[in-house]
């Protein structure tokens, strides 16, 4: 059997012919391997510059009280951008991503404009916003006596 160096403490050791061809005989010991498995980067945490121990690629912070406070302090520390609403033109600080009209009447009444909404008691096939079947029959569009059409 062929003589190999371990990797990790570099003592000689023999193993098997396949084991190398393999690419498996590379420690001498079970100990060996689990200490070459071991991560012994250290690194500083962001928040508060301790050194500590990294357990992945992306650890950033040594605790999670580290990371909560960062992610905190990131959010309030943010200035608040504002927008003009698409309808009035007015600037607002929007809630969300996607909020581009300052309240809900805006939002209304451009739906209004746009011909996307309709009123309560508009018939939403006569205006055109839901378009006849592809046969040429409505079959579920029925007369509603309460809503007038």
């Amino acid at each position: 059997m062929p003589l190999v160096v371990c990797q990790t403490c570099g003592k000689e050791f023999s193993a098997r012919p396949g084991r190398v061809a393999s690419g498996r005989g590379k420690f001498c010991s079970r100990e060996c391997s689990a200490t070459s498995r071991r991560n012994t980067d250290i690194v500083a945490c962001q928040w508060c510059g301790k050194e500590t121990l990294r357990k992945s690629t992306r650890q950033k912070y040594c605790s999670r009280a580290c990371a909560a406070a960062s992610a905190h302090a990131a959010h309030f520390s943010k200035p608040q951008q504002t927008i003009r609403c698409r309808t009035c033109g007015r600037p607002f600080a929007p809630r969300t991503a996607t909020d581009a009209h300052c309240d809900a009447r805006c939002r209304m009444a451009r739906k209004q404009e746009s011909g996307h909404g309709y009123g309560m008691f508009e018939d939403p096939w006569a205006n055109g916003s839901i378009p006849p079947d592809r046969y040429g029959k409505d079959l579920y569009r029925m007369p509603d006596a309460g809503l007038g059409f």
